[in-house]
């Protein structure tokens, strides 16, 4: 999608809602390049040192950690400036080009919003989801990316604290000096299999009935069954994944804890879901095409910022002039631009923190940081004490394990964060007006036939008991990610505005004339040289009195325009004024000349 800029309205330029995260991404992608360049310069002085025993581990942890550094720079990088057109959001339902008729499928859902006064969402299914809602009730109303990210995170929440209580009790409480290591294997590669990889893929734990049902049984029996089992083992020769397997599940536990008071504090209190609807019957003597005209008309003058209406369904009302009677029915639905919700911005560390909806997502964005010092840290102590030449428990694997494992960790929280970010609401304004009803159509003449030689006739298409529908609503909607889909979350009524819009078609409905009549100067003066040519051609004293008949009408009509007032008269006898038309004076009775 292109960038569509526009220099007289600044109202899309939206604030960056990364700014903050970006700050940390910069951060990490700091310390992950300079941890991995330091790492590089020690792979270097080995290898001046002819120590290559000392050279694998910086040589790899150098080229992951510059690697991983590059990528959370190029991150923060790609959402450095963040560019909204007047393209943006996305529509509601595809767009009807200008000029063509027809509608969609989603119109058809929009339209249904309006006409029921009410919004749908999904039910829950399952147990854990039964508990979500029943823990937050207000979650039904919310949008619908908010809903599934907070089944999602609580479902991989829930999956994380049964591992880990399964784990702590099966090591801790059932376990022995023998079968630890074992449990702490079998855990490990259960978490990492079942639980890690689809946290990381943003997915849905794999966890079931079956799995869970396996936990519990796991927990009390597998210390026995790895216990009777035990002397076939091989030895292990002190090689464990206790330490990982906590790591792992407790920071991922924290990690998803998180995530859900972070998508819980995106629902608001339950939206209004109200829209204004207009019916009226109306009559004209015009076919109500010219109705869609005008209706077009008044759309454009209401057009926000200047940019045209998202045109999402049109449907001409059709007549034939042909026919002398039929039905017909049209419909037009349009949305204004949608603008930031009034007071968007992009809030400092100051304003996140006093505001709930930011404070759970920068936390989050927080402890991913965290994790991610961390796991530099342990990496630069495995790779400094690294000796190729040492037995194996002398080198500390367990370090560069474990910081794999934040690493990834503090991925899944970044990632979570950043949907969550990028978060934006809109207001914008939906009209759908409906025309049903009937017409005629007749013949109409103008003047008479035999003493008038001018006549005008026109073929009339006359609308009866027309039903004009008007919905309107003011609504508010919200995206994830200024090119993902857009969902209505709010309506409220525009009672007025409906009711004007309805008032205005009615009124040019009404306004429209049968008759035709020449009425323009041009009209006029060709009726004049007729007039002069038909003169012409008569006889000569038929001419004669016919010019000076036009010359006494014109005269007439002239001095009727402009004459002065009537000039005053007085009585010869006493000198009273005379009132107008009177034949005696009103003070002596003498008689009036």
């Amino acid at each position: 999608m292109s960038y569509d800029y526009s220099s007289e309205s600044k109202l899309l330029e939206l604030p960056n809602p990364y700014q903050l995260q970006n700050r940390l991404l910069w951060l990490c992608a700091a310390l992950l390049i300079v941890a991995g360049v330091t790492s590089l310069f020690w792979a270097r002085a080995a290898m001046q040192d002819n120590a290559l025993r000392l050279v694998a581990a910086p040589l790899l942890a150098g080229l992951v950690m510059v690697a991983a550094g590059l990528v959370a720079a190029a991150t923060a990088a790609r959402r450095l400036r963040f560019f909204f057109g007047r393209g943006r959001p996305a529509s509601l339902a595809p767009e009807i080009p200008v000029g063509a008729t027809g509608g969609s499928p989603a119109a058809d859902h929009i339209k249904e919003l309006l006409r029921q006064g009410g919004l749908t969402y999904p039910e829950p299914q399952g147990a854990i989801e039964g508990l979500l809602y029943h823990w937050a009730p207000r979650l039904i109303t919310a949008p619908n990316e908010v809903q599934s990210l907070a089944r999602r995170y609580v479902f991989n929440l829930a999956a994380f604290a049964a591992t880990l209580l399964s784990f702590i009790v099966s090591w801790l409480v059932f376990g022995s000096e023998t079968t630890r290591p074992w449990i702490g294997m079998l855990y490990f590669a259960f978490g990492l299999f079942v639980l890690l990889k689809p946290l990381l893929s943003q997915g849905r734990a794999r966890l079931t009935t079956a799995s869970l049902v396996g936990l519990i049984a796991a927990a009390i029996l597998a210390p026995v069954a790895i216990g009777l089992v035990g002397a076939k083992l091989p030895s292990l020769n002190g090689f464990t994944l206790n330490v990982q397997t906590f790591v792992m599940l407790g920071a991922a536990l924290l990690a998803c804890a998180l995530a859900v008071a972070a998508v819980l504090a995106q629902v608001d209190n339950a939206p209004q879901t109200r829209a204004s609807v207009e019916q009226n019957r109306l009559s004209m003597n015009a076919p109500p095409g010219s109705l869609m005209d005008e209706l077009d008309r008044t759309m454009q003058a209401t057009w926000t910022e200047r940019i045209p209406n998202r045109r999402y369904a049109r449907i001409d009302p059709v007549t034939q002039a042909t026919t002398p009677s039929g039905s017909f029915a049209g419909e037009l639905f349009e949305e204004t631009q949608p603008l930031p919700v009034a007071g968007t911005k992009a809030p400092a560390f100051g304003a996140a923190f006093a505001e709930p909806r930011h404070r759970a997502l920068l936390l989050l964005d927080l402890y991913a940081t965290l994790l991610v010092v961390a796991a530099i840290g342990m990496a630069l102590v495995f790779v400094r004490e690294f000796d190729a030449s040492a037995p194996w428990q002398q080198n500390r694997y367990s370090l560069v394990g474990t910081s794999a494992i934040l690493s990834f960790v503090a991925a899944y929280c970044f990632q979570a964060s950043a949907r969550l970010w990028g978060r934006f609401n809109f207001e914008s304004v939906l009209t759908w007006v409906v025309m049903v009803g009937s017409y005629q159509t007749s013949r109409i003449g103008t003047g008479n036939n035999f003493s008038s030689r001018m006549n005008t006739e026109n073929d009339v298409v006359r609308t009866e008991a027309m039903t004009l529908r008007v919905w309107r609503a003011r609504i508010e909607s919200v995206v994830f990610g200024k090119d993902d889909a857009r969902q209505v979350t709010a309506m409220f009524s525009t009672e007025e505005d409906a009711k004007a819009l309805a008032v205005d078609l009615m009124h040019f409905a009404r306004s429209q004339s049968v008759l035709v009549a020449p009425f323009s100067g041009e009209d006029q003066a060709r009726i004049a040289a007729l007039n002069a040519g038909e003169r012409a051609m008569l006889p000569a004293g038929e001419a004669a009195t016919a010019a000076q008949v036009q010359h006494h009408l014109q005269t007439a009509a002239a001095l009727a325009s402009t004459a002065a007032p009537a000039s005053k008269r007085f009585c010869s006898a006493c000198g009273t004024e005379a009132a107008p038309g009177a034949r005696f004076c009103s003070n002596c009775a003498a008689p009036l000349g």
